[in-house]
């Protein structure tokens, strides 16, 4: 009995893509991480709001400058929140992620203006509303495909 050792064969390794390691992107998973993201981006909001806040009273006129502080912490929350949608879905679909995270962020700040004053809803002209809740679209989006980008590795020279 000959007892001859096989040699042993190169195993070729090959990486998976994202796509076989999770299987197919779909809109439910994708729908699943917006709706995780959806709350990250309110707390963010939130803590942006707050740091304003503390800015806005540290002047020595805070009704100066609210407005434009306002629709900062606006769309800096809308961008953030397209690119955490998009972070949280391993950076698939920007496109998809930015244009859910955006129809949710615009349905929940529209409803929320319902909850506000009568005083505080008059004050803005209609128009001027709607235009700020569109332009969070691209903010999103913008958000989303930054998100989505990989890093390049850095040359060594």
């Amino acid at each position: 009995m000959s007892t001859q050792k096989k040699p042993k064969q190169a195993v070729r390794r090959h990486r998976r893509t994202a796509t076989e390691k999770d299987g197919a992107i779909t809109l439910s998973k994708t729908m699943k991480c917006v709706l995780w993201a959806l709350p990250i981006t309110v707390a963010v909001g939130l803590l942006l709001l707050l740091l304003s806040t503390a800015l806005l009273l540290a002047t020595k006129d805070p009704d100066r400058y609210h407005t434009a502080a306002a629709l900062a912490c606006l769309y800096i929350t809308a961008f953030l929140g397209g690119l955490i949608a998009t972070r949280l879905c391993r950076r698939r679909s920007p496109l998809l992620c930015g244009l859910c995270e955006a129809v949710l962020l615009i349905v929940l700040f529209t409803v929320l203006a319902f909850c506000l004053p009568d005083g505080w809803r008059h004050t803005q002209s209609g128009g001027f509303a709607l235009l700020t809740r569109i332009l969070l679209l691209p903010a999103t989006m913008i958000g989303s495909f930054v998100g989505a980008r990989k890093r390049t590795a850095k040359r060594r020279h």
